[in-house]
C-alpha cells in the first residue's frame, strides 16, 4: 500500500472537455490556480481548442490540447488514437493522479490512465440518465466527487453502478474579492454605465432556459410598473451553446411584456457586474451548485434563488438570501419587492451571505477538500500500482 505524506507535493493532471466556458470551465480553472499556488503540480489536458484553453493558459497554467472522442461506433477508431494520445501524454511524466473534471471528459480520460494504472477520480458536474452515466463511466474509476448533496443523490439514485462506488462530497470554491467601498461601488457604476441613483438587480450566468431566464422576466414585468424607475434588471450572459438563440429570444420576450431590461451580453469582469449590485437573482430549474448564487454571496449580495439541486446548500432561506419555488414567476416577483423594499434586509443578508462563502466556498477550503480526497486515493493505491 503506498502511503503519501500529508506534506508531499503531488503531480496532478487536470482533465476536462471545455467547449466553452461555463460553470464546470470555471470550476476548473480555479481548482488548478488553487492546487497551483498550494505547491503542486498541475497540467491540464483540454479537449478543444478555444476560448476556455486560452482562458486557461492566460492564467499561466500549462496546457495540451488533445480533442476530446467518445466510445460510440461511429467515432470508435478516432477514440482509440485520441486515447493512445493521453497515454503518451500521461506516460511522460507519470503523474500521481489523474482528475477529470466531469463525466463527459472522464470516458477518454479514465481508459487511458487505467491501463497506465494510474489512479483516476471523476468530478461530476451535471445530471445524466443512467445510461448515459453508466456508458460515460464505462472504464470507472477510483473516486467520484460530487458538487453538492442533492445532486449526489440524484446521481447515486440513477446508477446503481456509481451507488456501489467510492463517492464524496466535495463543493467548488472561489477566491473571495475584496469588496468595494461605496465610493468605488459608484464609481464602477459609471464606467459599465448603470444608474448610480436606482438599484441594481443582476442575473449571471448562461441565458438558457434551465437557468430560469424567463420566469425572472415574467416576475420583473409584474413589478416594474412599481419599480422601474427605481430598480433595473441587467442580464449578464449568453446562450454560448445556441450561439446567443436563446438569449435573442429573451429579449423579444422582455420587449413584448413592456418591461425595461438590460441584456449586456458575455462578460469576462461578472465580478465587477457583482460588485455594484443590489440584488443578485439565481432563478434556475435545475442546478447541480451553482456557481453564480456563490460568486453573489462572495460579493456579500442577497440572493434570490431557485429552491433546486444545490441552490438551498448555499442560499440559506431568510438567512443569506430567499428562496423561490422554480418556474414560479408570482415568487420572483414578491421576493424582488420585498428586497428592494428593504435595505436593512438587504444589508443584513448580504453580510451573512459573505460570512457563509468564506466559511464554505472558500478556494482554500476548495482546495483542501480535493486534495484530501487525492490522499485517500493514493493511501488505497494497490502495491505496484505507480502514485
Amino acid at each position: 500500500m503506498t502511503i503519501t505524506p500529508e506534506s508531499k507535493s503531488l503531480k496532478i493532471v487536470l482533465a476536462s472537455w471545455a467547449p466553452f466556458i461555463g460553470g464546470a470551465e470555471v470550476a476548473v480553472e480555479r481548482l488548478a490556480v488553487g492546487l497551483r499556488d498550494a505547491g503542486h503540480d498541475v497540467r491540464l489536458i483540454v479537449g478543444t481548442r478555444g476560448e476556455a484553453l486560452d482562458r486557461f493558459e492566460a492564467v499561466g497554467l500549462r496546457c495540451e490540447f488533445i480533442q476530446q472522442r467518445f466510445t460510440d461506433k461511429l467515432g470508435w477508431l478516432k477514440f482509440r488514437s485520441a486515447r493512445n494520445r493521453v497515454m503518451r501524454s500521461l506516460a511522460a511524466d507519470r503523474p500521481d493522479l489523474v482528475h477529470s473534471n466531469d463525466l463527459t471528459t472522464h470516458q477518454l480520460i479514465s481508459d487511458a490512465a487505467g491501463r497506465l494504472g494510474l489512479p483516476r477520480v471523476c468530478h461530476h458536474r451535471w445530471l445524466f440518465e443512467r445510461g448515459a452515466i453508466d456508458w460515460l463511466n464505462k472504464f470507472g474509476a477510483e473516486r467520484h466527487l460530487f458538487v453538492s448533496k442533492a445532486f449526489m443523490k440524484q446521481m447515486l439514485d440513477a446508477s446503481e453502478t456509481l451507488s456501489k462506488a467510492a463517492t464524496a462530497l466535495v463543493y467548488d470554491g472561489l477566491a473571495m474579492p475584496m469588496l468595494k467601498p461605496e465610493n468605488d461601488r459608484l464609481k464602477l457604476r459609471k464606467v459599465l454605465a448603470l444608474p448610480t441613483d436606482k438599484q441594481v438587480i443582476v442575473f449571471t450566468g448562461q441565458i438558457i432556459e434551465r437557468k430560469g431566464v424567463a420566469d425572472l422576466l415574467n416576475g420583473w414585468a409584474e413589478i416594474a410598473p412599481q419599480w422601474s424607475h427605481r430598480a433595473e434588471l441587467c442580464l449578464v450572459g449568453d446562450d454560448l451553446a445556441g450561439e446567443g438563440a436563446y438569449r435573442r429570444k429573451m429579449e423579444q420576450l422582455a420587449k413584448a411584456l413592456g418591461a425595461p431590461v438590460r441584456f449586456v451580453g458575455f462578460q469576462k469582469n461578472v465580478d465587477d457586474w457583482l460588485a455594484v449590485a443590489d440584488i443578485a437573482v439565481v432563478p434556475s430549474h435545475i442546478e447541480p451548485l451553482g456557481l453564480a448564487a456563490m460568486e453573489a454571496m462572495a460579493q456579500s449580495r442577497p440572493v434570490i434563488g431557485g429552491d433546486a439541486g444545490g441552490i438551498p446548500e448555499m442560499v440559506v432561506h431568510e438567512e443569506t438570501g430567499l428562496l423561490v419555488p422554480p418556474k414560479t414567476p408570482s415568487a420572483i416577483a414578491n421576493a424582488l419587492q420585498r428586497l428592494l423594499a428593504d435595505a436593512a434586509l438587504r444589508q443584513r443578508m448580504g453580510l451573512a451571505a459573505r460570512q457563509r462563502c468564506e466559511e464554505l466556498f472558500s478556494i482554500d477550503a476548495h482546495v483542501r477538500a480535493v486534495v484530501a480526497e487525492y490522499r485517500t486515493v493514493l493511501a488505497s493505491t494497490p502495491a505496484g500500482m505507480p502514485a
